[in-house]
């Protein structure tokens, strides 16, 4: 009941988006790219809906953007290639990306030259608050064929 729930209210939104004459062409495209993201992002949370055959990796995924699985085991052939240099965090930022759900919520060390514009904004309760640009910034969109 709920899938099918869910797969109404996405497809409802969906006709909605290309209904609106106000929107572009482009918006509308964008519109939707950005619902069947969501969606994604949802039906992996749930471990819910119709699955796919990964034509990379071939394992059913759930996401039709992209594949979790390609996604998470693209992560792990980089672990060796950072560290924060304390073992707790990395085992943690390890764990969270082996169960990330979507390229834009990647859970990943950053070292402190990979950020400029650093500036000190205020003092915490025991420490201080620094705000910086990420220079290369997160993952937006997820490439499979260039990040296999």
């Amino acid at each position: 009941m709920i899938k099918t729930l869910t797969k109404k209210r996405h497809e409802f939104r969906q006709q909605t988006v290309l209904a609106d004459k106000s929107l572009t062409k482009d918006e509308k495209s964008y519109a939707i790219k950005l619902l069947n993201k969501d969606f994604d992002k949802f039906k992996i949370l749930k471990n819910e809906g119709t699955k796919r055959i990964c034509e990379n990796c071939k394992v059913e995924c759930l996401a039709t953007v992209y594949c979790e699985y390609c996604v998470q085991n693209y992560l792990k052939t980089k672990f060796s290639n950072w560290t924060s240099g304390n073992n707790d965090i990395d085992n943690l930022i390890q764990k969270c990306q082996m169960e990330t759900i979507s390229p834009s919520k990647i859970i990943e060390w950053i070292p402190y030259n990979n950020l400029q514009k650093i500036k000190y904004l205020t003092k915490g309760g025991c420490s201080e608050i620094y705000t910086a640009d990420w220079m290369n910034g997160r993952y937006g969109e997820w490439d499979s064929k260039e990040n296999n």
